[in-house]
């Protein structure tokens, strides 16, 4: 519609008169370049929450990703040529713009929301979407390691701890998307450590969004626990066993971890379904005969129970008026 396209082309000019702004001039090769500084997590928690995540559209985010990457390019000079390709890798000597941080940010940012998008689309679980997911996570990884690199280089001390917190957050997607949940959790922790860390320390603006970073990958922690306690054989508590029945609690799970954990429990489900073959029914004991049957009865059983509403007293008549009665 019009009025869309119109939002749309006043958005993009408030963003390019931001962007816009000249670069520097070259420095002298034997002067000391100065720390950058980039709010990394602020930038994309605003980034994803304008543009599509909100709602869940990674199809739009992705599509944002890709038209600020050709203004920051257009901006910064880090084009590739006209006509020819000509691959210009950016280098910590000649990064000398914090805007030039945001190259590999918004491209780990793009490969990452294709990679959610397919995960959306791919409900029947096909081979071949499954493959393009692993390898956008895994580019998406690797721009978030070149981001790493060069912060720390070039960036101040909080800028490249956000950097190795982000690194490690897109790092962990991809293991466990591939079921390492080893790798996994190491990457997970690493994030939380980090950002509970850059909470103690920085005013509560930002304290409040690193705390909610933290909480975000906490579910997946607990996860890649339990995993790893049901591989090496040990037993699993009640409370980590339940985290599987309650997908759709966990409010800041990843669609990663939510695929993960309906699998699981559809896993548990089936196992419990082998072992029941009858039910008790007023004293009379009903075979269950199908599959299908004992699934939906496990399902049932593992639902939680509704709150019991409170009943309303209807009176017989209508009450009486207070006062004093007359004779």
């Amino acid at each position: 519609p019009p009025r869309s396209r119109t939002r749309i082309r006043v958005r993009a000019m408030a963003e390019d008169q931001e962007e816009d702004a000249p670069m520097q001039d070259a420095q002298d090769p034997e002067e000391e370049l100065p720390e950058l500084s980039l709010d990394i997590i602020d930038l994309i928690k605003t980034a994803q929450a304008q543009h599509g995540l909100r709602h869940g559209d990674y199809g739009r985010y992705r599509s944002y990703c890709s038209r600020r990457l050709h203004r920051l390019r257009r901006v910064t000079g880090c084009t590739h040529g006209k006509g020819r390709y000509v691959k210009r890798p950016l280098e910590p000597e000649s990064v000398r713009d914090a805007r030039q941080l945001m190259l590999p940010l918004f491209c780990a940012e793009r490969a990452w929301a294709f990679a959610m998008q397919l995960k959306r689309e791919n409900t029947q679980q096909e081979a071949r979407p499954h493959y393009h997911l692993l390898a956008r996570l895994a580019k998406a990884a690797e721009w978030s390691a070149k981001l790493a690199a060069l912060c720390a280089e070039r960036a101040d001390q909080r800028t490249d701890l956000e950097a190795k917190a982000y690194s490690a957050f897109m790092h962990g997607n991809v293991a466990l998307e591939r079921e390492n949940w080893a790798p996994a959790l190491a990457s997970f922790k690493s994030t939380a450590t980090i950002c509970t860390e850059l909470a103690r320390v920085t005013m509560a603006e930002q304290a409040a969004l690193y705390k909610q970073v933290a909480a975000e990958v906490e579910p997946s922690i607990r996860f890649c626990s339990y995993n790893l306690r049901r591989l090496g054989g040990e037993e699993v508590s009640d409370e980590t066993d339940a985290m599987g029945d309650d997908v759709d609690g966990l409010a800041g799970a990843s669609d990663i971890l939510r695929s993960k954990l309906e699998q699981v429990l559809a896993e548990t489900r089936a196992k419990q379904a082998e072992s029941l073959t009858e039910v008790v029914v007023l004293g009379e004991r009903i075979p269950l005969r199908t599959d299908k049957t004992r699934l939906g009865y496990s399902a049932v059983q593992q639902a939680p129970a509704p709150a019991p509403q409170p009943r309303r007293k209807c009176p017989s008549h209508p009450p009486e008026p207070r006062g004093r009665r007359l004779p």
